[in-house]
C-alpha cells in the first residue's frame, strides 16, 4: 500500500460528471453540484449559444440552450470543453470541415470563458480514426467517447476515453456503492449524460442522492476530466498529446 498510486491530496478515488449541450436545465445542475462541493466538465457548442437555440425532445419537452451571457458565469469553477461547433452528425463531414467544428469552437470558447479548453466530447455516438486525428491536430487533450467503460480502472487511451456510466442507467445507484466500496488503484467514476434528462426521466431526486452520497466520503476528490488526464499523464510520464 505503500507505493499505491494517489490522486492529488493523498485521496484514493476521484468523482466527475460530464454533461453536453449547455442546457437550462444546467442552471439547476451546477447548483447541485456546487452544493455539495462537486466538479463537472460541461461540452458545449458555441455556435448555438447566441440564439439560444431551442429544439422539442420526444418527450415533447422544449429544450433550450443556454445564452452567452448565462452560460459564462455559471460554469465557474467547472471544465469547459468543446463538443464542436454546432452539434453535427461528423460522419457526413470532410475532413476540414471537422477541423472547423472542432478549432472554430475551441476558439470561441476560450475566447468566451477566457481559459484554455483541452478537452473535446464527441456529439451523438459517432467516431472514427479519422475524427481522432482531427481532433489530435486541434490541439486537444482528450477525446471523451460515447461509449460507457462500466469500470473504475482508470482509462489509458484519452483519445478514445470513456465515462463509466450514463445517468439514465438503472444500475447508476449500484455502481455508485461499488464505487464507494472499491479498493482499486486511482479509482474513476464518472457520469456522462445531459442535464435535460434529469427532467424528461424524472431523475433529479437520484442524482442529488447520488452527489449526496458521494460527498459524503472524504477519501473522493471531485476532479474535472482534464484534470483527471493530466494527473494520470503526470504518473505515467506521458506528457504528449
Amino acid at each position: 500500500m505503500m507505493n499505491q498510486k494517489r490522486f492529488p491530496n493523498g485521496k484514493t478515488k476521484v468523482f466527475n460528471v460530464t454533461y453536453d449541450d449547455g442546457v437550462l436545465q444546467d442552471v439547476r445542475f451546477v447548483a447541485l453540484l456546487n452544493k455539495y462541493g462537486l466538479k463537472g466538465t460541461f461540452n458545449l457548442n458555441s455556435g448555438l449559444m447566441e440564439s439560444e437555440f431551442e429544439w422539442t425532445h420526444e418527450s415533447g419537452r422544449v429544450i433550450k440552450r443556454l445564452s452567452i451571457e448565462k452560460a459564462v458565469p455559471l460554469y465557474q469553477g467547472h471544465e469547459i470543453a468543446c463538443h464542436t461547433l454546432t452539434h453535427p452528425y461528423m460522419h457526413d463531414l470532410s475532413e476540414q470541415e471537422i477541423l472547423h467544428e472542432l478549432q472554430a469552437d475551441k476558439a470561441n470558447l476560450e475566447k468566451l470563458f477566457g481559459r484554455e479548453v483541452k478537452g473535446f466530447a464527441v456529439p451523438f455516438d459517432y467516431y472514427s480514426e479519422r475524427i481522432e486525428n482531427c481532433v489530435r491536430e486541434s490541439g486537444f487533450s482528450y477525446a471523451r467517447i460515447s461509449q460507457e467503460s462500466r469500470s473504475f480502472a482508470p482509462q489509458t487511451d484519452y483519445f478514445n476515453w470513456k465515462a463509466t456510466v450514463f445517468h439514465t442507467d438503472p444500475e447508476l445507484e449500484q455502481l455508485s456503492r461499488q464505487f464507494i466500496e472499491t479498493d482499486q488503484e486511482l479509482a474513476i467514476f464518472q457520469i456522462v449524460g445531459h442535464s435535460y434528462d434529469l427532467d424528461v426521466e424524472e431523475l433529479w431526486d437520484r442524482i442529488e442522492n447520488i452527489f449526496r452520497m458521494i460527498a459524503a466520503h472524504k477519501e473522493i476528490l471531485p476532479m474535472t476530466t482534464i484534470e483527471i488526464v493530466e494527473h494520470l499523464r503526470s504518473l505515467s510520464g506521458d506528457n504528449q498529446q
